[in-house]
């Protein structure tokens, strides 16, 4: 090539180094000494677990906690895995307050309307109390009232007040009968009442005997006949309001002597019990219900049996004295935390269950089931917000629940107005909450952007770190994680070296070297997995081996797409190459993430150039196959170039990329420095080497990112030129920003140990150029032309014979019109 003069005036810019800078095999990975370690195994280790990477989170639950106004409910927010749950617990048990009182609640029967039960609120433990000593009390009266009414002092009261009432009722016929003797009447009983018949001679006249009386005699008995008549029906309409005052009489009396027993044996209550108001208005009322309802404790009704079927009710008429305790803290000694995994309606605000009877259905007080706000009332109630939100009709409870700070009791169709069986009306039960919804950092802003009542509710954001640098106070923190979550799993004991090596593949979790993962999940369940081998292998501590063949083994598992796509690239369905050079085609890197699989894949780039007006086009974007980030990376490349070279003069050129047998969305904007050295390929017509894969991004100065993946691209094109066989020549161009990441794996750190496989770190495209071409990229001199055998110098070339060839066919053309 020769040495173009170029009047472009490009921008100066710091000197670049022209070369890119190959690693060693000990900068391809951060390791972890077990030798830092002062323990054998992690049952040496203290086993409660450091709040690693929690400050946020801590801080912002202290201030929840401490603010007792309305809406300082904590959301609790980070990534599936981070074990957000057992954080929210251990938090919660740190703060909770042990000196906070504590209630029980119990619903009893609403003796003046069954339909509203009442709500009492009790001191811890209370509520046990409460039932046992009513169920006493009633016990004892079921046994003592049919023994009181039948003492004798009682016995003769009752037998007095009968003789009385039927002396009178004799001495009121007696005086009638009188008054007919003196008529010469007589009153006689039959089936039908009684019978007045007229008498002669104390012998009773027949028809026949009255007809053949006088008439002046007839007319007088007739008269006398129907004055006794009106007597007699006079006391016969008396009788039953004799008899009514007479059980009045006597049901006085049996109230009087049962009040004596139930007073004597409600005073039997223990004082601390009927110093609390409610428990005092409802015994007052539980006394009044005994008083007016006897007959359920003389022995005189058959109160369990269903007159109509003869099977046994479905409640005990005793029932009503009965006490629904819905929130026992007998046992509980500081503020409840309780976590709701399924919060549907019922689950949250309570159910009222019904029992079948007759063909309808019957529910009363004892029925009213507790749901979560009640067991977490006066302390936390911790829900996930995606299973809150996928229950229907939940979230509008919830947030009416949270802003009335009561627990209204009632079904759901009365909720959603809609037709429903006859229900109870409980009493609402004040709430005192605080709430702690766990979801991710989408869904909470999601939720603060689209609901205006959710700002006013959780006003407290918790957010937990997803990693924390990798120190060596960290690691030896993460060391007590590693061995609380051996403990929690029940897990065989890891040695310092399974330690390490788990640090090691947290730090490749994190795809940083310098960062541990926080995600509980994943190291989890390498633990377990490298416990069931060791006890395949009758081993009794987990080691390092163990540790790297369960992790070899998920990869294995999650492997068959990778396998796949490797294989068809191996049998030259997918075209790679490993070896020669090409012109305008460079091997880039993208990453496949399937669920928690991620791997890497070689790809072909290529571009061509051809006449036109200065525009790259995007193949994969025209066909709407290319993500935003993508399109972005192409149009910073397409920046890069006319900064770089349309500075004097226009590029005449077009150009066309392509990732080629690509057949799914390609997003990213890693390619993009690939991508420009395959276009500076095309337009300069400089081959590049087919043994070099390039990935990173680029800016509009062409000085390469970082980007993420680093370890898997890695990875992806070591196993592809390993299959195809290694020559010594291969390997892969990282931004230099991405030093810090690598964490590669064993075969790779071997192959580039032994000088059969290389990576480069470059800070510019111009150093990724020279190391694919062996070109220079050239820099402009004070006679502002580039150096000679230069790639610049070929570009600038190329563009002025384009721009001639451009004028050249234009000019037989007619001018275009505007």
């Amino acid at each position: 090539m020769k040495g173009i003069s170029s009047k472009a005036n490009p921008r100066s810019k710091e000197a670049i180094p022209t070369q890119a800078t190959k690693l060693t095999a000990a900068e391809l990975f951060h390791p972890c000494d077990p030798n830092q370690f002062d323990f054998d195994t992690t049952d040496d280790i203290n086993h409660s677990s450091p709040l690693l990477g929690l400050d946020r989170a801590i801080d912002a639950i202290r201030l929840g906690v401490g603010v007792q106004s309305a809406g300082f409910n904590i959301f609790l927010m980070g990534s599936t895995g981070l074990g957000k749950h057992v954080i929210a617990q251990q938090l919660l048990l740190q703060h909770r307050d042990p000196d906070k009182p504590l209630f029980d609640w119990c619903y009893v029967n609403n003796f003046r309307d069954g339909n509203k039960p009442v709500a009492l609120q009790l001191p811890a433990g209370m509520g046990k109390k409460l039932k046992s000593e009513i169920h006493t009390l009633i016990e004892a009266l079921k046994k003592t009232v049919p023994t009181l009414l039948q003492n004798e002092d009682y016995v003769q009261h009752a037998d007095r007040l009968q003789n009385e009432l039927n002396e009178k009722e004799i001495a009121a016929f007696q005086s009638i009968e009188e008054k007919a003797k003196a008529q010469s009447c007589i009153l006689k009983r039959s089936k039908n009442g009684y019978l007045i018949h007229p008498i002669k001679e104390d012998k009773v006249l027949s028809k026949e005997e009255f007809d053949k009386l006088p008439d002046e005699e007839k007319v007088v008995i007739d008269k006398s006949i129907e004055e006794l008549r009106l007597l007699l029906v006079n006391l016969l309409k008396q009788v039953p309001h004799w008899d009514q005052e007479m059980k009045e009489k006597k049901s006085k009396l049996e109230r009087d002597y049962m009040l004596i027993t139930v007073d004597y044996l409600i005073g039997q209550l223990p004082e601390e019990l009927l110093a609390i108001d409610s428990v005092s208005q409802y015994i007052e009322n539980l006394k009044r219900h005994v008083l007016d309802n006897i007959p359920l404790f003389n022995g005189s009704l058959e109160t369990e049996i269903n007159e109509y079927t003869g099977q046994k009710l479905s409640f005990s008429p005793y029932t009503v004295y009965e006490v629904n305790i819905i929130v026992d803290n007998s046992d509980t000694d500081a503020s409840p935390v309780i976590y709701e995994d399924n919060p549907t309606y019922a689950n949250l605000v309570g159910r009222i269950e019904h029992k079948g009877e007759l063909g309808t259905f019957i529910t009363n007080f004892t029925l009213i089931k507790p749901g979560a706000f009640h067991r977490a009332n006066g302390g936390f109630l911790v829900v996930d917000v995606i299973q809150l939100l996928n229950k229907p009709f939940v979230w509008d409870v919830f947030k009416r629940t949270l802003l009335s700070n009561q627990i209204k009791l009632q079904p759901l169709e009365q909720f959603l107005s809609v037709n429903s069986i006859a229900s109870l009306e409980p009493d609402s039960i004040p709430l005192d909450v605080k709430i702690i919804l766990i979801g991710d950092r989408m869904m909470y802003y999601m939720l603060k952007q689209y609901d205006p009542e959710f700002s006013q509710l959780f006003k407290v954001q918790a957010d937990c770190s997803e990693e924390i640098n990798r120190t060596e106070e960290s690691c030896l923190l993460f060391s007590q994680l590693i061995g609380q979550l051996q403990s929690d799993a029940k897990a065989r004991p890891l040695d310092r070296s399974a330690v390490a090596r788990l640090i090691e593949f947290a730090a490749r979790q994190a795809e940083d070297g310098e960062k541990l993962t926080l995600h509980r999940g994943n190291i989890s369940a390498i633990i377990l997995e490298a416990d069931f081998l060791a006890r395949q292998h009758e081993q009794a501590v987990i080691t390092s081996n163990a540790i790297q063949q369960a992790i070899d083994a998920k990869q294995f598992r999650s492997g068959y797409l990778k396998e796949c796509i490797t294989d068809n690239i191996q049998r030259g369905i997918n075209q790679i190459d490993t070896q020669g050079s090409k012109i305008g085609q460079v091997n880039g890197l993208s990453v496949i993430s399937i669920d928690e699989n991620m791997f890497g894949r070689p790809c072909r780039i290529t571009a061509v150039v051809h006449l036109g007006q200065s525009n790259v086009v995007n193949i994969e974007r025209e066909v709407d196959m290319s993500g935003p980030s993508h399109s972005k990376g192409v149009m910073i490349l397409t920046a890069y170039l006319r900064e770089q070279y349309e500075q004097k003069q226009p590029l005449s050129f077009s150009a066309t990329l392509t990732f080629e047998q690509s057949y799914g969305m390609i997003d990213g904007d890693s390619a993009s420095a690939a991508e420009l050295c395959a276009l500076l390929s095309a337009i300069a017509q400089v081959p590049i080497k087919q043994n070099i894969a390039v990935t990173g991004a680029i800016d509009q100065h062409g000085n390469i990112e970082a980007i993420g993946g680093v370890n898997e691209k890695i990875e992806g094109f070591f196993d592809i030129c390993s299959l195809k066989g290694l020559t010594g020549e291969q390997g892969v161009i990282i931004p230099r920003t991405n030093l810090a990441h690598l964490m590669v794996n064993e075969n790779v750190r071997q192959s580039v140990q032994n000088g059969n496989f290389h990576i480069w770190v470059a800070d510019h495209v111009d150093q990724v150029m020279n190391l694919l071409t062996e070109v220079a990229m050239g820099k402009i001199n004070t006679k502002s032309q580039y150096p000679a055998n230069s790639i610049n110098a070929a570009i600038i070339t190329r563009i002025k014979q384009m721009n001639k060839a451009l004028n050249n066919s234009g000019s037989s053309k007619p001018p275009k019109r505007g």
